[in-house]
């Protein structure tokens, strides 16, 4: 069983942040399939990963992600794809590098070792200050 330890990625820590509030953090273990959630339930419901979800799964970690990926069924998604150095749709690997920005929110994700603020990564916010 060990000699398969290699094939399973390494635990993933990331924040999810609303413009540059924290208002998640996410330890995620593959290996024991454990995952441990701080929320701060002040934050609209709307804007946290797992509103009400007293237990968070590896699963409900991965469908997270890909809500905040561009859909499956997107016209050339090979070429969006290969435009982040990407040859399959994993939501992990499109997240990490999209840091989950979606146009219509102003949510996204920070991963374990970034110093990125939200001006740095999202379009939307950029133009609204002006860097745009």
């Amino acid at each position: 069983m060990n000699s398969f330890n290699h094939l399973i990625p390494p635990p993933l820590e990331f924040e999810v942040l609303e413009h540059d509030r924290v208002i998640a953090r996410v330890k995620l273990d593959y290996l024991h399939q454990r995952v441990d959630v701080w929320q701060d339930h002040t934050v609209e419901p709307v804007f946290l990963p797992f509103p009400c979800k007293p237990k968070v799964s590896v699963s409900d970690v991965l469908d997270y992600f890909e809500s905040r990926c561009v859909p499956r069924t997107r016209h050339h998604i090979d070429k969006i794809l290969a435009s982040m150095g990407l040859s399959e749709y994993v939501p992990t690997d499109i997240v990490k590098h999209t840091h989950g920005v979606l146009y219509d929110d102003y949510v996204w994700l920070r991963f374990s070792g970034e110093e990125l603020t939200c001006i740095d990564i999202h379009p939307r916010y950029a133009s609204d200050q002006g860097r745009g």
